[in-house]
């Protein structure tokens, strides 16, 4: 009612702006159950590379142990379990500070230039990191560390209580800040890439908000393959970038405090083989990241595109 006593219609009150839904966090968990189901292996074979000693390749037998499927799937149910909420933690603080960046920082009166939105994306992948590194981390930890074999049991929960009795809380965040170093440049990278070419290549896109409905197959490429050309293009070069701190952090996470410290795992390296020994690993990585990212964001963007959000 207003003051003279007329009714005023619903659609005439102002509603509040929405920074995230809840389903995004549907999105998220079913992408992160999706990409790790198929890349898992490519993962474990990642790990073995980078944290192999000596030759630049192991051995079959090492990286195919028997039984071979079992060791290639090794970590799975960790993963599984500690990726679902990482990841739902990590892109629901992605969407909620982009846009909330963007409510108070960009021009409402015109649409803001790649210029004006850089720092909204790259702000909001590094809250997303720090947000969701709580979990990212003891999965890693874990994950690599049943991957790589050697620690007497393929029970995730049994390593977890062996690492905090013998490591503490030291041992099942090993990795934290190396991991921060790595993915807040590598994710800021990433989204910035990933946002430039949705605007682009996806139809009617709005970074900001809910997308209309549109044709999936405008200009004779279908929506999903759009999602993932564009997650798979800045993915390989945010993978690519990165890979030497990655090295590092993989070798820092499986070494259960033994063997010096960072500055000695890089000085070890770097006597192996200089600055291509910084670069081990990378094909697999790649391999690895390019249909775990592609699988993730597809399902993720279509999930959201089903919804309208």
């Amino acid at each position: 009612m207003d003051s003279e006593g007329v009714a005023v219609p619903l659609t005439a009150l102002p509603t509040a702006y929405t920074f995230v839904d809840p389903y995004v966090i549907v999105a998220s968990s079913a992408s992160a159950v999706s990409a790790r189901l198929f890349t898992h292996p490519l993962d474990t074979l990642r790990i073995k590379v980078q944290t192999y000693p000596g030759a630049i390749v192991p051995p079959w037998r090492d990286l195919f142990p028997k039984p071979r499927m079992r060791s290639l799937y090794a970590g799975l149910p960790v993963a599984v379990a500690f990726s679902m909420p990482a990841l739902s933690i990590y892109l629901t603080s992605y969407e909620g500070s982009k846009r909330w960046l963007a409510h108070h920082l960009l021009p409402k009166d015109r649409k803001p230039t790649l210029l004006q939105q850089m720092p909204i994306f790259i702000l909001a992948g590094g809250v997303a990191e720090i947000a969701s590194g709580a979990f990212w981390t003891p999965l890693e930890v874990l994950k690599s560390r049943l991957q790589k074999g050697g620690e007497g049991t393929t029970s995730g929960t049994k390593l977890l209580g062996k690492i905090w009795r013998e490591e503490g809380y030291r041992g099942v965040w090993r990795g934290y800040w190396v991991s921060m170093a790595i993915f807040i440049p590598s994710i800021s990278l990433y989204w910035l890439i990933y946002e430039t070419l949705k605007g682009k290549y996806i139809p009617n896109y709005d970074a900001y908000k809910p997308a209309p409905p549109s044709d999936p197959n405008m200009g004779g490429i279908p929506l999903t393959a759009r999602y993932t050309l564009c997650s798979v293009v800045a993915c390989t070069i945010a993978a690519s970038v990165t890979n030497p701190i990655e090295l590092v952090q993989s070798r820092w996470q499986t070494s259960a405090g033994r063997g010096g410290g960072i500055r000695t795992i890089i000085r070890d390296l770097w006597k192996q083989g200089g600055p291509k020994a910084f670069m081990r690993g990378m094909g697999i990585r790649v391999m690895y990241a390019i249909p775990a990212n592609g699988i993730s964001m597809t399902v993720y963007e279509s999930l959201k595109r089903y919804k309208g959000i």
